[in-house]
């Protein structure tokens, strides 16, 4: 049906169309983790209390909570490209007002629409990679999007860490920052086509043809037009119920876990006696070495299998975050919780955190692909949540040692339904895996 997509050599439009799809996960990558870094500012300069950190701390979370869901069906109704411009408009639109934001109400409130925006993209860009990635390389190219996540926070780190000495001032400066990229990309995205499997699944044959051009001068779709309706129920359907389930739970642990680390890092190695500049130092570090683990999946995702990955960087998950729960309890040594952290994010970026961009794209027909992304993406920012606001009830009441062994149960989590209900799905056109 799509064999000039499928069995087509790796171009330039892949490339650009890859690269301009995950700068949505770089930009929520950035964003997360420059917040981390500027609470350090932001906690003395407002006096906040516990509470209202953690309230700053997820509301872009939250946010993305209604963006992920909304905007993924909007999405598989609406057409990828419509979306692919808007959400990126209301990024920088929100970006730009955190900012600038006079108090904190301000800025929980711009964060929490900046967080609509990240979740609007969440449920779009890795559906757009999917339906115009050849099939070999499909899963290399859906992991970069998984991959652009730790360099977005890596280099937020970074700036951090060169920003924080500026003082009172910084933290608006880590936000400007972050909206640069944002209006390159937008510019860029203007010449994206509009996905052809979704125009012929709304009964544009003609415009299907079209796009299907963009890949080759000669190709055309070999299948008449039909129209599918997208409807939020079917994903709950008989055929694609174990789907669900495993996603969610997946997503869930996932996010659950790894964004206490992306949130809490700094301050979790801070509460180890260094001061915030060191902290955020070891955050960059710690960022940049985890970007292995997405190299060492691009490479194997598409001969290792999805499955396989995912499982093994679960593991390593619950592993990792075992021993540093025994080390907080009996050898608080920064550079050995340092290192732990380093192998936990090379392990979760390996599996779940490459595969979460994936598995949605390939369990699901095109009527209903993006809103299957954005449920996923919903559900796993309820685990962000849940995360962040039990991680820091757990450590503030019982210790940062009690709270990893938290962590360690909600890691276990995922492994089993990975185990139990994960599919593998390397290796077959996007249509093979989503017959009737």
């Amino acid at each position: 049906m799509f064999n000039a997509i499928d069995e087509s050599k790796l171009k330039k439009i892949h490339l650009r169309i890859t690269a301009l799809s995950s700068a949505g996960s770089f930009l929520d990558g950035y964003d997360i983790a420059i917040i981390s870094v500027a609470i350090l500012i932001l906690r003395p300069q407002f006096s906040l209390t516990t509470g209202e950190v953690t309230f700053l701390l997820g509301s872009t979370i939250l946010g993305m909570i209604f963006g992920g869901v909304l905007i993924g069906y909007l999405t598989d109704i609406k057409g990828r490209k419509y979306v692919y411009m808007w959400d990126m408009a209301f990024f920088i639109l929100f970006a730009v007002l955190s900012a600038v934001a006079t108090d904190y109400l301000q800025l929980l409130l711009f964060r929490l629409l900046l967080g609509v925006a990240i979740g609007a993209d969440y449920a779009i860009s890795p559906t757009i990679i999917a339906e115009f990635s050849p099939m070999k390389h499909r899963g290399k190219l859906l992991s970069f999007s998984g991959a652009a996540w730790f360099i977005g926070a890596f280099v937020a780190y970074g700036i951090g860490t060169v920003l924080i000495p500026l003082g009172n001032v910084s933290w608006r400066y880590m936000f400007l920052i972050g909206v640069i990229p944002a209006v390159i990309v937008l510019l860029l995205r203007r010449d994206i086509p509009e996905s052809p499997r979704w125009l012929l699944s709304h009964g544009e044959n003609e415009k299907a043809n079209a796009s299907m051009r963009e890949i080759d001068s000669n190709a055309y779709v070999q299948a008449p037009a039909t129209y599918s309706k997208t409807r939020i129920g079917d994903l709950f359907r008989k055929k694609y119920i174990a789907a669900t389930v495993f996603i969610s739970v997946f997503w869930f642990s996932l996010a659950a876990v790894t964004y206490v680390i992306a949130l809490y890092g700094p301050s979790i190695l801070q509460s180890l006696g260094i001061s915030s500049d060191a902290a955020s130092g070891y955050a960059t570090i710690v960022a940049a070495l985890a970007i292995i683990g997405a190299i060492i999946a691009i490479l194997l995702i598409d001969t290792a299998g999805r499955k396989n990955l995912t499982m093994i960087g679960f593991a390593g998950m619950v592993v990792t975050l075992l021993i540093a729960a025994l080390l907080f309890e009996f050898y608080p040594v920064i550079i050995f919780i340092v290192l732990l952290f380093v192998v936990f994010e090379i392990s979760q970026e390996l599996g779940p955190g490459i595969t979460n961009s994936i598995f949605p794209q390939e369990l699901y027909p095109t009527e209903i692909r993006s809103t299957a992304q954005g449920f996923g993406t919903t559900i796993s920012r309820v685990g962000a949540l849940f995360g962040i606001f039990a991680f820091a009830f757990i450590a503030g009441a019982y210790g940062n040692s009690i709270g990893m062994i938290f962590l360690v149960a909600i890691s276990a989590m995922g492994l089993v339904v990975t185990i139990f209900l994960g599919k593998e799905t390397a290796g077959k056109s996007l249509e093979e895996l989503n017959k009737p």
